[in-house]
């Protein structure tokens, strides 16, 4: 009993080892060394061995005729032991199995097939054995399982042995690397027909073996086949070495493959054959074709770019596109050639030539800042340029592109005085509004306590002190509301233009419920922009229409929409005084009436209010009138 609990070693994990052999034999060698798979084998090889040894599994020894036999104990240990060894042995049988019916060649089916049969014997007969008969207490057969072991042993030691699976040798190696060749590879008898092909081949022709062996070459031919090679091929004059021509496949498919080709002659130089390998270069000939594509495009990109791009190397132009060309002022044939320093302005040249020296030496330089360059016409321009080191013609150059900004910079320019001017109107604004106030509340003051004591031209003085000092005061908030337009943040969204003309129309007819003015607004006209913002362009341009009509008894207002190719024209008309087109250009400027305070109370903000929000908005905004006829003032939005 000791020495079966010493060999239970043995006998538990015996069907672990097999499963890692099978499973590293049949190339799954990854899944071996995963940690989990590991502990999945080695757990339940313990669990055996320490059920063994606990006498769970075999319960004790009998003596019989022919020696010594056990007794078998029916626990839920010996059942999850026969599930253990079943399941496993019967995978690696499983795994060996796929292995043969998959395995390419000769070699590996044999050897597939020896590891498949003998441990399916052994398995069968040791199970009899080992633990059939004893669970049924048969005791003519004695358990010699180990002996039928060496069945599996001696399958193994064969197939290792007879075919060459522990080493790689040219005779033992042959088969496989043709078999396993990725190029074609075909065997010409001496009447040039085919004698011979491997997998590679079979696989890009879509032929079967029988349908190739013994057939004339030129069943695989395509017709746009070189005929001289084929002729030189054919007749065994001379060695081919890849050259370009198509075979012909099964489905009709005309393959380009690169041919190398060598005649076989035996030991008295005559000819036995004629050996082809074959390359299917449909990758490669695609893989052209798209770089031929790409080259193109971007060839046609570069040429046709809006931005100048071009290539200095050792300090000369050596390529130019049109747009570079055309910034200046020459001709791609007069740019290319030309010396680098000839077109960069005299006080930035030897700057802009030693760093260009000191980045293609290797020296990390800014990629991109400003320069100014010289046209032919020895004017300059600012431009924005981005360099880059490649390798043309074998050499390391610089590619460039450049972006003409002397508009940008006129235009930051521009921004930082509006920006400036904003600020200084806003402050000014801001800071008369104190001595405003008081002015205002000390005349007011003046009037109310000692209008008694002043004759009359003293209280029509003071009366006019007073006025124009609200005037001021309203100039003053006018001028601080233009200000804070260029400084307020726009929140964009979906606004419904309708609804707010028809809201600012109710507020004008409360204010004068006593005149008769007929307002048309049109129904669901919506716009995108700042919701506030666009309300203060329609109650500007509706109370306008609505001031400007005071004199007309059948007084019309309309707000509506027109489409064109642009896009939405929004209008809102009126048949009001009018004004003389030929001051149309006053219109929107701060301060600038058509008409005097007398005529029209305001203070000349209101449609410059309205020209500033439009245009932060990117739209555009014109009005067309006649004298006594009315005015329409047109405006657009982008979508």
């Amino acid at each position: 009993m000791a020495w079966l609990n010493i060999a239970s070693i043995g006998w538990c994990s015996f069907p672990s080892f097999v499963l890692f052999f099978y499973m590293e034999f049949t190339g799954y060698d990854g899944v071996v060394r995963n940690p989990l798979m590991m502990i999945l084998c080695i757990v339940p090889a313990l669990f055996c061995i320490y059920w063994q040894q606990a006498g769970y599994i075999i319960a004790g020894i009998i003596k019989q005729p022919y020696g010594w036999s056990y007794i078998i104990k029916p626990t839920l240990p010996l059942a999850f032991f026969i599930l253990y060894y079943i399941g496993f042995v019967a995978t690696s049988i499983y795994l060996i199995y796929d292995y043969g019916r998959k395995a390419k060649t000769k070699r590996d089916k044999k050897a597939a097939r020896l590891f498949f049969i003998t441990p399916l014997l052994t398995v069968i007969l040791s199970s009899l054995t080992d633990i059939i008969f004893p669970l049924f207490e048969i005791a003519a057969v004695p358990p010699i399982g180990v002996v039928f072991i060496l069945i599996w042993a001696n399958g193994f030691v064969f197939a290792i042995s007879n075919y060459k699976l522990m080493e790689l040798t040219p005779a033992g190696a042959a088969d496989e690397i043709i078999a396993t060749m990725s190029d074609a590879l075909i065997l010409l008898d001496p009447d040039y027909k085919i004698a011979f092909a491997n997998n590679a081949a079979y696989d890009l022709l879509g032929y079967s073996p029988d349908e190739l062996q013994n057939k004339p070459f030129g069943l695989i031919t395509a017709p746009t086949a070189d005929e001289k090679i084929i002729g030189k091929l054919l007749a065994g004059f001379t060695d081919i070495n890849s050259h370009e021509m198509y075979l012909k496949a099964k489905n009709g498919e005309n393959i380009p493959v690169w041919i190398s080709a060598s005649v076989v002659k035996d030991k008295f130089g005559e000819s036995t054959g004629i050996v082809i390998n074959a390359r299917d270069v449909r990758e490669h000939k695609k893989i052209e074709q798209d770089l031929r594509e790409s080259e193109e495009k971007y060839r046609n990109l570069v040429e046709h770019a809006l931005i100048g791009i071009g290539i200095h190397q050792n300090n000369k132009i050596v390529y130019a596109n049109e747009k570079f060309a055309a910034m200046l002022g020459y001709t791609r044939k007069d740019v290319t050639g030309r010396w680098i320093a000839d077109i960069i302005h005299p006080e930035e040249r030897s700057f802009i030539l030693e760093r260009a020296a000191r980045r293609q030496s290797g020296s990390s330089e800014p990629d991109t800042y400003e320069i100014r360059f010289l046209r032919n016409d020895g004017s300059f321009f600012y431009a924005l340029i981005s360099n880059v080191l490649i390798e043309y013609n074998g050499n390391i150059a610089t590619l460039f592109n450049i972006v003409d900004i002397t508009d940008t910079k006129s235009r930051i320019e521009l921004e930082q005085i509006n920006k400036e001017l904003e600020s200084f109107s806003y402050t000014v604004s801001h800071d008369l509004r104190a001595p405003l106030r008081s002015i205002k509340g000390f005349g007011q003051a003046l009037l109310e306590d000692y209008e008694d004591m002043l004759d009359a031209e003293g209280a029509d003085y003071l009366r006019r002190i007073c006025a124009a000092a609200k005037r001021m005061e309203e100039l003053v908030d006018d001028l601080l509301e233009l200000s804070r337009l260029g400084r307020a943040e726009l929140c964009m969204s979906s606004v419904n233009l309708s609804e707010i003309c028809c809201e600012i129309a109710a507020e004008l007819k409360d204010l004068e419920p006593q005149r008769q003015v007929k307002i048309v607004i049109a129904k669901d006209i919506t716009a995108y922009g700042d919701k506030n913002l666009l309300r203060v362009v329609m109650e500007n341009l509706l109370q306008n229409a609505w001031k400007f009509t005071g004199n007309n008894p059948n007084a019309k207002i309309e707000f509506g929409v027109m489409h064109s190719e642009d896009g939405p024209i929004y209008f809102v008309r009126d048949n009001g005084t009018g004004f003389d087109m030929s001051y149309a250009d006053k219109l929107f400027k701060p301060f600038q009436r058509l008409h005097t305070e007398a005529e029209f109370p305001g203070t000349g903000v209101g449609l410059a209010t309205v020209y500033k929000i439009i245009q932060r908005h990117g739209g555009k905004i014109w009005a067309e009138s006649q004298k006594n006829k009315g005015t329409t003032f047109y405006f657009t939005l982008p979508l």
